[in-house]
């Protein structure tokens, strides 16, 4: 894929010190691969310059620049040309010897630059999170595509959109979990209570009515991990069986998930899930976690998730399982290692 150029820029949408996901996983096995990989945290507004910090054998870069306009393409291009021009400045880099490997799509000016490689890594459908505009995630979308010499995909919907406009180049490449896993029989749930859990991003792709109707159940402790905004999450926080944890570490999240017997995967039936590949699954079931989800068909393709629930019925029966049968199935997880060396 990559041949033997040993520099990657790897321009990310998150942070490298969040939770660990898909981006910080490649990167991480690129650099255990032998490769020279600096990891661009998103753009910061209201500044001028670059810093390195060395981490795990990464070079995480944060950039500083002016402004941002990310709703604005033909504006916020000079921004992204302006980050560019630090960055190569700070490394003194040659990016004819590079490859760019973007997931960013907001800085898709960056794949016009004359690189070796452009590999774009799109693990969602950019454009269908609430709030944005479809048409300019499209405009950034179809000029990286023009550029790029290899499309990664999380997901077979995400595929399916861009095969056409990728002209054959784009593959899926799954996501996997970041914790070190093995073959494990799952067993049967004695505890009193069960204890689901709830980890990430609680914002209006999660149905938390759905929640509420585990958290209402006798013998259940729903424990919420992650931030959530809104007024039915406020409502949902201060049940009486559930356990608002806040915002984790990944050592925190993980003690979490070794207490809890359910992991909830609770999105909603909209367009924007129709293209998830959720790394909670995978990291659910590394931990030895049940998961359960709302009865969504996108959802159906994911093979970890055990048990699909539209009612409190449903739900009973699902606890009910759990206390007297289990499937002996022996379950193993891929790892971003894995992933990589499928590359």
């Amino acid at each position: 894929m990559i041949g033997n150029l040993r520099n990657i820029v790897f321009v990310s949408p998150v942070c490298f010190n969040g939770l660990f996901q898909r981006h910080q996983g490649i990167a991480t096995e690129l650099v255990k691969n032998g490769y020279c990989v600096y990891y661009v945290n998103p753009l910061i507004s209201n500044g001028f310059g670059v810093e390195i910090v060395k981490k795990t054998g990464l070079k995480i870069l944060t950039v500083k620049i002016p402004f941002k306009a990310s709703n604005y393409p033909r504006l916020h291009k000079y921004s992204v040309r302006l980050s560019l021009r630090l960055i190569v400045k700070k490394l003194h880099l040659n990016i004819k010897d590079t490859v760019l490997w973007l997931s960013e799509p907001s800085c898709a000016e960056m794949a016009s630059c004359g690189w070796e490689k452009v590999i774009y890594d799109c693990c969602d459908f950019h454009g269908a999170f609430p709030g944005q505009n479809m048409s300019v995630w499209k405009y950034y979308e179809s000029k990286i595509l023009s550029k790029a010499d290899i499309i990664f995909v999380s997901h077979p919907y995400l595929k399916e959109r861009l095969d056409g406009l990728g002209n054959g180049k784009c593959f899926i490449l799954p996501n996997a979990t970041s914790y070190k896993t093995k073959k494990h029989f799952k067993t049967r749930v004695k505890a009193e209570k069960i204890k689901l859990l709830s980890s990430g991003a609680h914002f209006e792709w999660v149905d938390i009515n759905w929640l509420k109707m585990l958290a209402s159940l006798n013998f259940v402790e729903l424990h919420i991990a992650g931030v959530g905004r809104g007024r039915n999450f406020e409502e949902l926080i201060k049940l009486k069986n559930v356990f608002f944890h806040g915002k984790l570490e990944q050592h925190q999240l993980k003690d979490l998930m070794q207490e809890c017997h359910v992991g909830l995967v609770p999105f909603k039936n909209i367009e924007l899930i129709r293209a998830v590949d959720p790394i909670k699954v995978y990291d659910y079931v590394a931990m030895g976690l049940h998961v359960w989800a709302p009865d969504i068909e996108s959802l159906r393709v994911n093979p970890y998730i055990s048990c699909f629930i539209s009612d409190s019925l449903q739900a009973k029966k699902a606890i009910e399982e759990l206390r007297t049968r289990c499937d002996a199935l022996e379950v193993s997880v891929p790892t971003w290692s894995d992933r990589v060396s499928a590359i």
